[in-house]
């Protein structure tokens, strides 16, 4: 199965789409449970998670389930931020291993100082402590250029119907020549792809002709915007994992049911847009 679970509600308030906040930690097992069940054995987290680790540790989770985890942005501490880092979220975890290890921020990995971070990454996996070592991207020209720079186990990146770049661009053909495994992150866009376009916030209705958009070629071809949006990232070959965050058990369930479904899939190319303001939720609330 491609579904990974993230896991970033588990241990904050998190989405612009997010009405229900933190996940309370018996959903979180019920979650886990159902996950495990219907197939899934990768998790995504973070030290930037709040509490996600401590709540995978304190269920367990790293003996029922494969762990992806990031380390945060560096910024003056270097390798040894690492170090510090990754200690923290072994402990947190309560586990001796991770399947992986990403760089929250891909410019850790450019500059004067990248490659003693480079070589305390690989030291995790020839110690035993990371299966694979990647980064986490924003857009395709970090990928290529640090692929090109070094030897990346993983990369993820975003990835959804309004946001193509990583396929349009030429990253993903790239990265899988270079055999990067790769995986997808916010392929609901953070939920936009799921909102009413009736209901967004100020900020976001300069782009509810997207949303109408889309929501419009899903009925067309008799889908729900979720099965499209998921069925967008399942039907890309260069994509190994896809990653999805839940509120409920009920959301999981609904990913679920939709996943790996033979639906036919219509092109998206009319969907996909290079607007920062849509495709960059950071920019979400600098928008007009």
């Amino acid at each position: 199965m491609k579904l990974a679970l993230g896991t970033v509600q588990f241990g904050t308030d998190y989405g612009a789409f997010n009405a229900e906040g933190r996940v309370d930690e018996a959903m979180v097992v019920a979650c886990l449970d159902r996950a495990q069940a219907r197939g899934i054995d990768l998790l995504d987290t973070a030290r930037a998670y709040g509490e996600s680790e401590a709540v995978l540790g304190r269920l367990d989770a790293a003996s029922r389930f494969r762990i992806v985890t990031k380390v945060p942005g560096l910024g003056g501490a270097g390798a040894d931020g690492i170090a510090r880092s990754i200690e923290a979220s072994l402990a947190a975890l309560r586990t001796d291993r991770v399947h992986a290890v990403l760089l929250h921020d891909a410019a850790d990995l450019t500059g004067a100082g990248a490659d003693p971070i480079w070589r305390r990454l690989e030291a995790l996996v020839e110690g035993g402590v990371a299966g694979k070592v990647g980064v986490s991207v924003y857009d395709p020209g970090q990928a290529l250029a640090l692929a090109a720079r070094y030897p990346l186990g993983i990369v993820q990146a975003p990835y959804s119907a309004f946001d193509q770049r990583m396929r349009m661009e030429g990253a993903f053909s790239a990265l899988v020549e270079t055999r990067v495994e790769i995986h997808a992150r916010s392929i609901f866009l953070q939920g936009f792809a799921l909102a009413d376009p009736g209901a967004l916030p100020p900020h976001l209705c300069a782009h509810r002709h997207a949303l109408e958009g889309f929501r419009v070629l899903a009925e067309s071809h008799g889908l729900t915007p979720l099965q499209l949006a998921l069925a967008a990232a399942e039907r890309e070959p260069a994509i190994a994992r896809i990653v999805v965050g839940v509120q409920s058990l009920a959301n999981l369930d609904e990913i679920l049911d939709a996943a790996g479904l033979d639906l036919p899939i219509p092109d998206l190319a009319e969907c996909a847009s290079d607007a920062a303001a849509l495709i960059n939720p950071s920019l979400w609330h600098k928008a007009a």
